[in-house]
C-alpha cells in the first residue's frame, strides 16, 4: 500500500471514529427550562455575561414578557462535574417555506425539484427550531465557559438540540433545526456540527458600519465621506425631512406606553411588505425593549406634526450597537425618505453612546453600502429531521435566498 493511500485510509478513519464520537451521548449534564427565570440565574449570568446584552437573562425576559406573538422559547446549560460550562437560548416558531424563498441552487437538478415538491409544499408550514435569536444578526443563542474545547462545545449544543427536538413531539414534530448567525471564526469553531448531519448555507451578508476612532458626533462621520456622498445624504435624505417639517428623537418611557399600538402599525407595515418574515413581535415588545433602560435600547421617533411616522429600536452593547427593528408610515415613504433616515439616527446614537460599530443586519444592501457599511459574511447550520431533505441542503439545495451587497466605499481614502 503505497503512502499516500496509507495517509487517506489513516484520515477516514480518524473522521469516523470523530463521527462515531459526537453521535455518542458526552459525558455532560444538563438543564432544561421554557423561562429564563427557572435556571440557576448566577449559572448563566457567569457565561452569558461576556456575550452582551442579547445573551442576558434581562434581554430574554423581556422577550417572554412582551407576548412573543409567533414562537416560543427555549433554554438549555450544560454542566461538567457541577460546573457550568455551556448555555443555550432557542426559540421554537412555524415558518413557511414560500417565506422562506425555497429556490434551486446551481447543481440542483429537476429530480431535487421533484422531490423538494412532493417533500415540502404539501406541508408549507415547517416548525423551527433555532438556536440563537430570529430578532438578532449574530450568534445571540450560545455561550461557552472559556476552558471548553470546540469539539466538545459543539457536541454539547448539538445534544440539547437533540434532546429538545425529540421532547417536543408531545407538542409536534420539529422539521428543521437551526444554529445561526456564524461569522467566519465561529464557523470554524463548529466545524463538528458538520459530522452530525448539518449543512452550512450561507446568507446575505451582514451590514456593519465601522465608526472611525476620531468620530464623537454625526458631523464628523459626514466629514469622513467624500463631498459625492455627503451632498447626496444631505439632499437626498436630511433636506426633505426637514423640509416636512419631520423632527426625529429619542422617545421616552411615556411615549412608547401611549404609541405601542401604533408602532406595532408601522412595524407591520414594513414586516407587511417583507421578503423574508419569520417572526413577529406584539405591541408590548416595544414597551419591554424600552423598560430595558436608556444604557441598553433606545427608541427612536420621527414624528410630523404631533404624528409618528416611524421608529428605530437600537440596541447598545459596549462597543456595538444594533439598529435592530425599524416601522415607518409607507404610505408617507412614498414622498419622504423614512427609511433612510432612520438608517441615520441608528449612526447618531451609537456615536453618542461611544459605539465602534452599527450592526444593520441583511437587507437592503445597496443603500447600507452607500452609508459604508461592509459586508460581514453570515452563515448558518441547518438540518431537517428526514435525511432525504438533509441531502438535497447538502448538495446546495439553496434554501434561503442570497444577495452580494455591492462594493462601494463612500469615505475618503
Amino acid at each position: 500500500m503505497s503512502k499516500k493511500i496509507k495517509q487517506l485510509a489513516r484520515q477516514l478513519g480518524d473522521g469516523w471514529k470523530l463521527r462515531r464520537t459526537l453521535r455518542q451521548a458526552s459525558t455532560l449534564n444538563f438543564v432544561f427550562s421554557e423561562r429564563i427565570d427557572f435556571l440557576n440565574g448566577q449559572h448563566w449570568d457567569r457565561l452569558a455575561e461576556p456575550r452582551g446584552l442579547l445573551m442576558s437573562r434581562d434581554y430574554w425576559r423581556a422577550l417572554e414578557q412582551s407576548g412573543l406573538a409567533d414562537f416560543e422559547v427555549r433554554y438549555a446549560m450544560a454542566y461538567r462535574d457541577g460546573v457550568p460550562v455551556a448555555a443555550a437560548a432557542m426559540q421554537l416558531l412555524e415558518v413557511s417555506l414560500e417565506t422562506m424563498h425555497a429556490h434551486p441552487g446551481p447543481r440542483a437538478e429537476g429530480s431535487l425539484r421533484a422531490a423538494l415538491a412532493q417533500n415540502i409544499k404539501p406541508r408549507l408550514r415547517q416548525r423551527l427550531l433555532v438556536c440563537g435569536n430570529m430578532l438578532s444578526y449574530g450568534l445571540d443563542g450560545v455561550a461557552f465557559a472559556a476552558e471548553l474545547d470546540p469539539q466538545t462545545r459543539w457536541q454539547a449544543v448539538a445534544e440539547i438540540l437533540y434532546r429538545i427536538r425529540r421532547a417536543e413531539k408531545l407538542n409536534g414534530q420539529i422539521d428543521f433545526v437551526l444554529v445561526k448567525d456564524l461569522d467566519a471564526a465561529a464557523l470554524e469553531d463548529s466545524r463538528a456540527l458538520g459530522k452530525l448531519s448539518y449543512s452550512m448555507l450561507e446568507t446575505e451578508p451582514n451590514m456593519v458600519l465601522p465608526l472611525a476612532e476620531d468620530w464623537r458626533v454625526y458631523e464628523d462621520y459626514l466629514a469622513g465621506m467624500t463631498s459625492k456622498y455627503r451632498s447626496s445624504i444631505r439632499q437626498q435624505i436630511f433636506k426633505p425631512i426637514e423640509a416636512a417639517g419631520c423632527v426625529i428623537g429619542v422617545m421616552t418611557p411615556e411615549q412608547v406606553d401611549a404609541q405601542a399600538e401604533r408602532m406595532q402599525q408601522l412595524y407591520l407595515a414594513v414586516q407587511d411588505n417583507a421578503t423574508l418574515r419569520p417572526v413577529t413581535v406584539t405591541a408590548d415588545y416595544w414597551r419591554r425593549m424600552a423598560a430595558l433602560g436608556p444604557e441598553r435600547a433606545e427608541l427612536r421617533g420621527l414624528w410630523r406634526d404631533g404624528e409618528l411616522l416611524g421608529f428605530l429600536l437600537v440596541l447598545k452593547d459596549g462597543a456595538e450597537v444594533t439598529a435592530a427593528q425599524i416601522g415607518f408610515d409607507r404610505a408617507a415613504a412614498k414622498a419622504l425618505p423614512l427609511y433612510l433616515r432612520l438608517l441615520h439616527t441608528a449612526i447618531e446614537s451609537a456615536l453618542a453612546a461611544g459605539g465602534r460599530r452599527v450592526i444593520f443586519g441583511r437587507t437592503a444592501l445597496e443603500p447600507k453600502a452607500r452609508m459604508g457599511c461592509q459586508p460581514l459574511p453570515t452563515t448558518l447550520w441547518i438540518r431537517h429531521r428526514q435525511p432525504v431533505l438533509n441531502s438535497l441542503i447538502r448538495n446546495r439545495f439553496g434554501i434561503v435566498h442570497h444577495d452580494e451587497a455591492p462594493a462601494i466605499n463612500p469615505f475618503k481614502k
